[in-house]
């Protein structure tokens, strides 16, 4: 018989090397694999988070359909539902606001003739009392013009077009918008303007139906002793802050619902700041209501700035 020996520190160092012959390629190989296959994931995967960036990046106005042409087949099913959904939202939203929109211009002709016959039948009236009650009836009738009113600026304010195709120097709207309310409050408006043009995206027509009702609120619910401070400055924020009781922190929030007040016995239709947060969403602004007001112990505060508006239209 034949018998072969071999030293066994040869045959280790023989498996040693075969080892190393096979682990060092391996570990090249492994980390080059593992980027690849990320970078391969990521580029197929590009379109998918394009697709969510878009969708983040629109605004509340902005219900057309999604592009789904760059997805990759499996996600083109979830594109296909997620166009539905905004399709069921944006009928639904367009038959909201025009209800909205129809019911309030379809009263304002029927109750500036109520009101104009309530006014000449209160001039040929001599019994003291039926005139009293007449002057009650045209109170009525002059809120619910007033809401009517409020009505079609809410559902303007919802139905986008907050933002104009070029900027627009806002500062003589809100001046002229002050003149306006100094007749009803003589003294009690004290206004702020800078010295040079603020420019903004904003809708002049959008910004002055937001700073009449933020002025309107300030009047209206502000103490009647103390001013009322309208201010913009060269950055572009618009303040305007009254006097009063302080609001809880609670309660701020809800002064952007519809018909929402807080407890005050001044008239009004609660749709003020919610027309106004309304803009400003529509446009990519925040509004920012606090309460107490800036530099005050007390009183109520909102603030919007005009130079934001463009740059992420809607919440």
């Amino acid at each position: 018989y034949i018998e072969v020996t071999e030293p066994l520190a040869h045959r280790r160092e023989a498996v040693l090397k075969a080892g190393l012959a096979l682990l060092l390629p391996l570990l090249f190989l492994i980390p080059v694999s593992l980027l690849g296959i990320w970078w391969i994931v990521r580029l197929s995967l590009r379109p998918v988070v394009e697709f969510q960036h878009s969708i983040e990046a629109r605004g509340a106005s902005d219900l057309s359909p999604v592009d789904k042409d760059r997805l990759p087949e499996e996600f083109e099913p979830t594109a296909v539902a997620v166009n539905r959904l905004l399709q069921r939202l944006n009928r639904a939203l367009d038959a909201e606001r025009s209800f909205t929109a129809n019911s309030a211009h379809e009263l304002r002709t029927p109750l500036a003739t109520a009101l104009a016959k309530v006014q000449r039948l209160k001039t040929q009236l001599e019994d003291r009392r039926l005139r009293e009650n007449v002057a009650e009836i045209e109170e009525v009738l002059h809120g619910l013009s007033t809401l009517s009113g409020k009505l079609l600026e809410l559902a303007k304010a919802e139905g986008g077009g907050a933002l104009s195709q070029k900027p627009h120097n806002l500062v003589p709207i809100l001046a002229m918008i002050t003149r306006d309310f100094e007749p009803l409050a003589p003294g009690r408006i004290r206004l702020t303007l800078p010295d040079h043009e603020v420019n903004s995206l904003l809708d002049p027509d959008a910004f002055a139906i937001l700073a009449r009702n933020l002025i309107e609120n300030a009047l209206k619910h502000g103490s009647g002793q103390q001013p009322v401070d309208i201010i913009m400055t060269d950055d572009g924020r618009v303040r305007v802050c009254n006097g009063g009781d302080i609001v809880p922190p609670d309660q701020l929030a809800l002064l952007r619902n519809r018909f929402s007040r807080y407890d005050t016995r001044a008239a009004g239709s609660g749709l003020g700041l919610a027309i106004a947060d309304a803009i400003a969403s529509g446009a990519g602004m925040n509004l920012h209501l606090r309460s107490p007001a800036t530099g005050r112990a007390d009183g109520f505060e909102a603030e919007v700035n005009v130079t934001h508006a463009g740059r992420n239209p809607g919440p």
